[in-house]
This record gives C-alpha cells, sequence and structure tokens, in this order.
C-alpha cells in the first residue's frame, strides 16, 4: 500500500513539473543549446591498448595497424543488429546519430556536414535512396491484400446486380465482370476528359493530360530519380534567386545547397515513413522541411515561406511551359503522321 502510495506521489510530482512553466522554459532552453551545439567527437584516450587483432601497443581510441577499436567488449544485441545493419552497408557512419539529428536539428546538422563533419553523419545521397527504399517498402506491406480486396468487391458487385435484377449467379458475375472491365478500361484511358459519360474530343486538353501520364508513370517506375529530378528542378529557382546569399552560410555553392535539399529531402521522408504509422506525424514533416531550410539558411520562418511559394510559382510555370511545348510537338508530329 505504501508502494503504490509512493507511486502515485512520485506521479502527480512528475506532471506537476511538466506543468511548471519555468521549468519549461528551462527544458526549451536546454534544447535549444543542444540543437546548435555540434557534435563532439570523443576525446582520445590516454591508456595503452593492446590489439586484440595485430598485438600492437598504442595509445588512442583505433589500432593504427589495423583499425580497429579499443574497446571491443563482448557480443550485445546491439552490436549483432550492427554487424546485421553493416550487410547493407548501413551499420556504420553514424546512422542512428543522423535520423536523430534530422529530426530534431536538422538545419543545424546539414550545416555541419557541409562545414566539414563529414564522417560524423551518413552520406545524404545513400541515406535518400535507402529511405526511398523503406518508404516503398512500408507503403507496399500496408497495401498488402489488394487481391482479396477487389474479390470483396466483384462480390458485392453480384449481390447487388441479383437483388435489383433478379438473375442467377451466373448471369450477375458475367455482367459484373463486363462492368468492371469497362471501368478499368476508363480509368487507363486518361487520355481525355469524361463529360456525361462521352468523351471530349480537345487536342490541348488531351495532350496535356498525356504529359500528365507520362510524368505520372515516371514517378511510379522511377519514384528515386523522380524525387531528385523534382529536387533539381526546384533547386535551381530557390537558389538562385534567394539562398544564394544565405546569413547562416557564408559564400555558398549550388553543389553545396543542393547536398542540402537532399538532407532536407531525407528529413520529409523520416516524417512521412512515421506519418503512415502514426497519421498526425504526416503534418509535421511539411512543417519540418521549412524548419531544416530557416536553420540552415539563417532566415526568418516567413521569409522562407514566402521563398517557398514564389518557387512553387515559377515551377509550375515552368512546367506549364514544358506542358504547352510537349503539346505543341505532339501536334505537330501528328500532323505529320496525318500528311503521310
Amino acid at each position: 500500500m505504501l508502494s503504490l502510495q509512493r507511486q502515485t506521489i512520485i506521479i502527480m510530482y512528475r506532471i506537476e513539473y511538466l506543468f511548471d512553466k519555468e521549468r519549461r522554459k528551462m527544458w526549451y532552453r536546454a534544447f535549444r543549446m543542444w540543437q546548435r551545439r555540434p557534435h563532439e567527437v570523443k576525446p582520445l584516450s590516454e591508456n595503452q591498448h593492446a590489439c586484440a587483432s595485430c598485438g600492437t601497443l598504442y595509445q588512442g581510441n583505433y589500432c593504427p595497424r589495423c583499425g580497429q577499436s579499443a574497446v571491443v567488449g563482448r557480443f550485445s544485441f546491439k552490436k549483432a543488429l550492427l554487424l546485421f545493419l553493416d550487410v547493407w552497408g548501413i551499420g556504420n557512419r553514424g546512422m542512428f546519430r543522423s535520423i536523430r539529428d534530422l529530426m530534431f536539428r536538422p538545419g543545424y546538422m546539414i550545416h555541419d556536414y557541409l562545414g566539414g563533419m563529414q564522417s560524423a553523419y551518413f552520406p545524404p545521397f545513400k541515406m535518400f535512396f535507402l529511405l526511398t527504399a523503406l518508404s516503398l517498402l512500408i507503403e507496399h506491406g500496408v497495401d498488402f491484400g489488394v487481391e482479396e480486396k477487389e474479390a470483396d468487391a466483384k462480390q458485392n458487385l453480384v449481390e447487388t446486380i441479383k437483388e435489383k435484377k433478379g438473375l442467377s449467379d451466373a448471369k450477375a458475375d458475367s455482367i459484373a465482370s463486363l462492368l468492371q472491365e469497362k471501368i478499368a478500361e476508363k480509368e487507363s484511358d486518361d487520355s481525355g476528359v469524361y463529360k456525361n459519360g462521352k468523351k471530349v474530343d480537345n487536342q490541348y486538353v488531351n495532350d496535356g493530360l498525356s504529359f500528365m501520364k507520362f510524368m505520372n508513370g515516371l514517378r511510379k517506375k522511377n519514384p528515386a530519380i523522380f524525387s531528385l529530378f523534382t529536387l533539381l528542378l526546384v533547386s535551381v529557382p530557390l537558389y538562385f534567386l534567394f539562398f544564394r546569399r544565405s546569413p547562416a552560410v557564408q559564400d555558398l555553392r549550388y553543389s553545396e545547397f543542393f547536398v542540402a535539399l537532399v538532407y532536407v529531402s531525407n528529413v520529409y521522408t523520416l516524417y512521412a515513413i512515421i506519418g503512415k504509422l502514426i497519421w498526425p506525424v504526416s503534418i509535421i514533416a511539411y512543417w519540418m522541411v521549412f524548419v531544416a531550410l530557416k536553420q540552415f539558411s539563417g532566415f526568418t520562418k516567413r521569409r522562407v515561406l514566402a521563398y517557398f511559394a514564389l518557387t512553387f510559382v515559377a515551377v509550375l510555370l515552368a512546367l506549364i511551359f514544358v506542358g504547352v511545348v510537349f503539346s505543341l510537338c505532339a501536334g505537330l508530329l501528328s500532323n505529320l503522321k496525318t500528311a503521310a
């Protein structure tokens, strides 16, 4: 009984501690100090070690002859997990540190990486492709059972036809199959628009929809390449119009800014992956993009939001221009085929 009372008192004290305004401010200040503090490498050990692999006597954290760590120790679950991940090349180079810092101090971490602390963090492009693959794996894992869903939908359609038309099972099944085929054909034929069930013959609209179909197919077949292409498209106006002279980064190069955008994309993907499991987190993913660029560049959040809005308009105009050129080229090829 006393133990239960003691635990209740401790819980109440912690709840009161959380609602203490002054202590919340202290926690926030400590968190902000941690965000701005670069990663600190462990100091060199002054003790003399004998390498367990080659027997070399040395001072430091790693053997200068074979590179083995001075602290080997016995195998643990953590070490076994790191060895398992190292099969795919992700058990080293600070993978977990990079994920933590990208989630809680993304802009400052990117600044540290471009400033020279590259051995402390996981490479940006390697992380980009790994997170893209993980995102696709989770997405397809959520979509397991598609065939069962389609079978259930067909069975429901058969039951509806039987009730309304009073047909036998065989006739209702054949009608349902025919309806599903017609619906699939109509959905796959997105080269035009439909009004009152009839296809509208508009060359410009159809060419525009063909261009959208081409881009959507590229996105589905090569999501990582499509994302890199999108980053490349967005990075040009963002850098040359706005972020070239950032207050927090002196003499920022375009290549450095593109690497920073790859890391920012990794921030979004991390939160999006968590958001697929806990849906409110997906909303935070968009906001963390602005937070990362704000921390990295030194601009205010309002200015970063304004820059993104203007960049969105510029990219939209560029896509409209490309769509018009695509439509004109498609029309020209069509006229040449007709003339031939």
